[in-house]
């Protein structure tokens, strides 16, 4: 098991308050003590730093960890806005915000695809598709599957939107 997050020892200084080492020896055994609470205590000191409530499917290494870095946070400080912005620069690609495709398939829906004279039945799941017992992330993974050459999912399944309606002969 990892040990959740605990703040490095600080080197001695002079002029170093003692109450600063009594918020030090605190702090420490209030993360110490964090694998041994309650997940109904984890989850009310979740509420109590971060505001809102804990993930759902959280499991429990994650709530220990996340309470102990709020109770770090909320005696030493967090982090700087800089960093901030670095960290969620660092998570975009090429540093800009990313396209979520809205989904124009309702959980639950069909498709189908003639391929060589088999019928391929996909079903749209909540994240992501079933195909032959198998779940795939993408339409784009299942048209491989069938057909061993790299393809655009939704162009496969017919779904690709147009962007330009040939013009009529006249």
């Amino acid at each position: 098991m990892t040990r959740p997050l605990a703040p490095r020892p600080r080197p001695r200084r002079r002029g170093r308050s003692s109450a600063q080492a009594k918020t030090d020896t605190d702090l420490s055994a209030r993360v110490l003590a964090l694998p041994d609470c309650p997940r109904g205590e984890l989850e009310e000191q979740w509420r109590r730093l971060w505001g809102s409530a804990p993930p759902r499917h959280g499991s429990r290494e994650f709530l220990v960890r996340a309470v102990a870095y709020g109770l770090q946070v909320e005696s030493y400080g967090g982090l700087d806005a800089q960093t901030l912005r670095l960290l969620k620069k660092a998570g975009q690609p090429n540093g800009k915000q990313p396209r979520t495709q809205p989904s124009r398939l309702s959980k639950g829906s069909k498709l189908f695809r003639e391929w060589h004279g088999e019928v391929h039945e996909v079903l749209v799941l909540d994240k992501g598709f079933a195909w032959r017992g198998e779940t795939h992330t993408s339409l784009s993974a299942i048209a491989r599957a069938i057909t061993g050459t790299h393809w655009n999912g939704w162009a496969f399944f017919g779904l690709k939107r147009r962007t330009k309606e040939a013009p009529a002969d006249g």
